[in-house]
């Protein structure tokens, strides 16, 4: 089976285990949101399970994993298996005693984390207090997901998706019952979501046990530090915990900002931040998944050509999924948020307030969808200067323009870092766009990381075709320009703004989706897309294998 066949058909498996995972997402939030709005509460608990989640992605999803991948793909193809097994083993154990020692440390430094990243929570009275409380009951979270990183990591190299793609619905899960069955009965009830993200941790590591005894992979005890798998490991995953996970960090960044524009700034970002990760995680975050091991293993074999050719296919099919996806998340932004969210604590002035945010996410999706198949592309190379270069100035831009877009805010005289923030944005706040303009300048900087990688990976493997993929882009975008009015006047069907009705509202919003699906898809095949033909290829020989 040709690489790109196997790239496709793996990313179909994990798209379609995270697509399930992305819908109890959405679910969970839709009941958080029910139960706790975009108050005092919901604002501390977003906090406090940012920080934790941030070190998930950029030390678990973002770094060990990524890290992994390519030492143990080298280890399996060019040395015997009971040497793979042994250098698994080196580096579970020294990731597992150097995750206790910060799982420790977070605990005990939760009262300065949160005041580093939520200077506006420390003047208000009980918000400030209950953040460092459920960052203390969450953080041990980071220790959970990562060994789960490290045993998909794992399953990945050996071309296993299912387990690690469907641990995330075990997390979703926790919260829900916890929302539901746990956070009623409490004094504090927002401290039962805290409970439902530590057991949806460990149900989530106990999900990657029975594959990995099938597989007969077996990992014991081997404290040995100085280990080859291990140095190089942390020489890859040094540099990626900052490059892997440059939007995860311009997210933190922006709930820091956040916490000093008005309450529930937030919460809107949070509730946007989760919508918008639907499409990423079904189809781009699925794809670099499901990419990384091919180009490690092309990159083993010096087969850059091949690479190049895989990189290319992955790309133009990123185009073809995320450019529709986009242009419609921008048109029905506030459909999908009153549909999802407006219910319970959660009102239509919410709503829209999310949806600015979420307008402004959807700028950035084609850009971020891109920067999470090239950094792979990097990594299967060993190369993890490069993603570090350009997700430094990322972050830069992000800063920067967080700061001119966010507008000013008062100083507290509570936090150095709030009163800090203050006089910058009385100075060089040109934008008055308060939560919406930190989305705007993320997705501004992922446009920036995109192009200094894609410039880069250029120097490094030669022409990627680009000649090729402009086309692409610009049939797609146009395909978009014509589906956005369409998506548009079906969403005029409803007033997003009256409560209840949800049954036609959730018609209306299917309505719209579908519209969009069948004009893009129409507006392709006129064109003749080779994408098209790529995805029916794809679903001719998944029915075949079925059959």
């Amino acid at each position: 089976m040709s690489e790109n066949r196997q790239i496709a058909r793996a990313a179909g498996l994990v798209s379609f285990f995270t697509f399930v995972s992305r819908i109890f997402g959405l679910v969970r939030d839709s009941v958080v949101g029910y139960y706790f709005g975009t108050g005092m509460a919901a604002d501390a608990f977003f906090v406090a399970f940012r920080i934790p989640n941030l070190l998930r992605r950029f030390v678990a999803e973002g770094a060990m994993s990524t890290a992994f991948i390519p030492v143990f793909t080298d280890y399996w193809t060019n040395r015997s298996r009971q040497e793979a097994l042994k250098a698994a083993s080196a580096l579970a154990c020294f990731m597992a005693v150097s995750l206790a020692v910060v799982t420790i440390a977070g605990v005990l430094l939760s009262p300065w984390l949160t005041s580093v990243f939520a200077p506006g929570f420390v003047g208000e009275p009980g918000k400030y207090e209950l953040t460092v409380e459920l960052t203390r009951w969450t953080f041990p979270y980071i220790f959970l997901v990562s060994l789960v990183a490290l045993c998909a990591g794992l399953l990945n190299s050996l071309r296993h998706f299912t387990a690690p793609a469907i641990s995330p619905i075990f997390l979703n899960l926790a919260m829900i019952a916890a929302a539901v069955l746990v956070c009623p009965y409490l004094a504090v009830p927002v401290r039962g979501l805290a409970y439902g993200v530590l057991a949806g941790g460990i149900l989530q590591l106990v999900l990657q046990i029975p594959p990995m005894i099938r597989l007969g992979i077996r990992l014991t005890p081997v404290w040995q530090p100085g280990h080859e798998a291990v140095r190089r490991a942390l020489r890859l995953m040094g540099p990626m915990v900052f490059g892997a996970a440059v939007y995860q960090i311009n997210i933190l960044i922006d709930t820091v900002l956040a916490s000093v524009l008005p309450t529930g700034s937030v919460s809107y970002l949070w509730y946007a931040d989760r919508v918008f990760e639907f499409p990423l995680g079904i189809f781009a975050v699925a794809l670099g998944t499901a990419a990384l091991p091919s180009f490690a293993a092309q990159a083993a074999r010096g087969a850059i050509d091949e690479m190049r050719h895989s990189l290319l296919f992955a790309m133009r099919m990123t185009n073809f999924i995320v450019i529709p996806a986009a242009v419609g998340i921008y048109v029905l932004a506030v459909p999908i948020t009153s549909v999802l969210f407006e219910r319970g604590a959660f009102g239509f002035d919410q709503a829209v307030l999310t949806a600015w945010a979420l307008s402004a996410f959807s700028l950035g999706l084609w850009s971020v969808s891109m920067v999470r198949l090239l950094v792979p592309a990097f990594y299967a190379l060993e190369d993890t200067r490069t993603p570090v270069i350009t997700a430094a100035a990322a972050f830069g831009a992000n800063l920067l323009g967080s700061l001119i877009l966010m507008g000013p805010v008062p100083p507290t005289g509570e936090s150095a870092v709030g009163d800090a923030i203050a006089t910058i944005t009385a100075h060089i706040s040109f934008f008055d766009q308060r939560h919406a303009g930190l989305a705007l300048s993320t997705s501004i900087a992922a446009t920036v990381n995109m192009t200094l990688l894609l410039l880069l990976l250029r120097r490094r493997i030669g022409t990627l075709g680009l000649d090729e993929l402009a086309p692409s882009f610009a049939r797609n975008l146009a395909a978009g320009a014509v589906m956005g009015p369409v998506v548009s006047y079906v969403a005029g069907w409803a007033d997003w703004s009256q409560h209840g009705h949800l049954l036609y509202r959730v018609s209306v919003l299917g309505a719209a989706v579908t519209t969009g699906i069948a004009v893009f898809a129409a507006v392709q095949i006129v064109t003749g897309a080779s994408e098209v033909s790529a995805v029916v290829d794809l679903l001719r020989q998944q029915l075949k294998r079925r059959a």
